[in-house]
């Protein structure tokens, strides 16, 4: 048994092998030439794993500005990251959250099947993550055995297929029809929609900014996110103090190491950029082989970076404004003596933000993004912070899932379910 769940956690767990049979199912039932069959799914796991590549550049580039935030703040708490909360659901709960796992996969499946809401998560990674975060909540309040996987399994399918069809509904009109999000930031998603609505009168993209001639140089917005997180991450020194800056940055002088981290910084998205434009140049069109036979019309929900090519503006000031309503929270928290205490993860500030500040953008502009992004940061810290005491195992280990879904509908759904135990 242990051995069959982990040959399917290696096959289903992995993004890049998932996407690559969709890419190859979806071709070959367009009945394509054996050879557009593997550049096609070769080119889908390969853009794929470029967009992972970016992924993984940008957490070391943003290390040193969460050690100034926390050095600067002069504040200790939890710092809401996903592969600490994961490692430690894994090394306790590896079975059940492998069965979980598969239990929601194929309710989303069937679900997409039967109903006519035709909704297929597929950012695996952040499905098992899901899955990790229900299981521990579970166990916390007191489920155990079949009930647990029978509770986890059908909340999390129910939670891939919703989550995925909320997103398309407000994808759909302004932004793109090809694919939905399936991201646990679904709150952000709806908080920009309702927004959007107090700015439909003036409602002037942030894509649309105009700016003076010696200002152009921000319309490369690769250019702009390099010198904008530099100025972040200076800013952010001063507070800190230059020479404790100067000891993360070792015998590197520290402006050079500050540049260096935000160089990095623009790079991870100029990649993570061209594996998003090469993995939907392949998926989408191969996905249409297997809509027509299998899942008629339906929509895939793919992770954060899909939507960044779509408002290059919006993803900078989003990722800033959600930085800043975090930074806001905890200083508050900070003040008031609200416990625990939680301090921005930034990584999760880029990307939920980055998404909000995109959604928020096609529904009601720049001010929605400002707005919007500021709240969805803000509303995060509290959130994690009430949610923190539900999470069993974490809380000895100080650590907690970081988007605002596990901290909005995950503390709802934990408060619903403990009044069963």
């Amino acid at each position: 048994m242990e051995t069959f769940l982990t040959i399917i956690v290696k096959v289903l767990g992995d993004p890049t092998i998932v996407l690559g049979i969709v890419a190859l199912l979806g071709l070959i039932f367009l009945k394509s030439k054996w050879t557009d069959v593997l550049l096609g799914t070769v080119k889908t796991m390969m853009g794929y794993v470029i967009l992972m590549a970016g992924a993984n550049i940008i957490s070391p580039a943003l290390e040193p500005l969460t050690k100034m935030i926390r050095k600067g703040l002069g504040v200790e708490g939890v710092v809401p990251l996903y592969w600490p909360a994961f490692g430690e659901s894994m090394t306790k709960f590896g079975t059940e959250i492998a069965l979980t796992f598969i239990i929601g996969f194929v309710l989303n499946i069937l679900l997409a099947k039967f109903t006519r809401y035709n909704f297929l998560a597929l950012t695996v990674h952040l499905q098992l993550f899901w899955c990790g975060f229900i299981v521990v909540v579970l166990n916390a309040i007191g489920f155990s055995g079949v009930s647990l996987l029978a509770v986890g399994g059908i909340i999390s399918g129910i939670y891939f297929w919703i989550a995925t069809g909320i997103s398309y509904y407000y994808i759909r009109d302004n932004i793109t029809t090809e694919h939905a999000n399936f991201v646990p930031s679904v709150f952000g998603i709806i908080l920009a929609g309702t927004l959007g609505k107090l700015f439909k009168k003036d409602s002037k993209s942030a894509e649309d900014l105009e700016l003076p001639e010696s200002l152009n140089w921000l319309k490369d917005n690769i250019v702009a996110m390099i010198v904008i997180m530099f100025l972040v991450n200076i800013v952010f020194a001063a507070i800190a103090g230059f020479g404790y800056v100067q000891k993360l940055a070792g015998d590197t002088p520290w402006i050079l190491y500050l540049l260096s981290s935000s160089l990095s910084f623009g790079g991870a998205i100029a990649v993570i950029l061209y594996g998003v434009r090469t993995l939907l140049a392949e998926l989408i069109p191969a996905f249409q082989g297997i809509s027509e036979s299998l899942l008629p019309n339906a929509k895939l929900g793919l992770d954060y970076p899909t939507v960044y090519p779509y408002a290059g503006t919006s993803v900078m000031i989003g990722f800033l404004l959600h930085l800043l309503g975090s930074i806001v929270a905890t200083l508050v928290m900070a003040l008031t003596g609200f416990t625990p205490l939680v301090i921005p993860g930034v990584q999760i500030n880029f990307f939920e933000g980055s998404l909000v500040g995109v959604y928020a953008n096609a529904r009601g502009g720049i001010k929605n993004v400002i707005l919007s992004s500021f709240l969805v940061g803000f509303i995060l810290q509290f959130g994690v912070a009430l949610t923190f005491p539900y999470t069993g195992i974490l809380v000895v280990k100080n650590a907690a899932y970081e988007a605002i879904d596990f901290n909005t509908f995950g503390l709802i759904i934990a408060k619903i379910l403990s009044f069963f135990k």
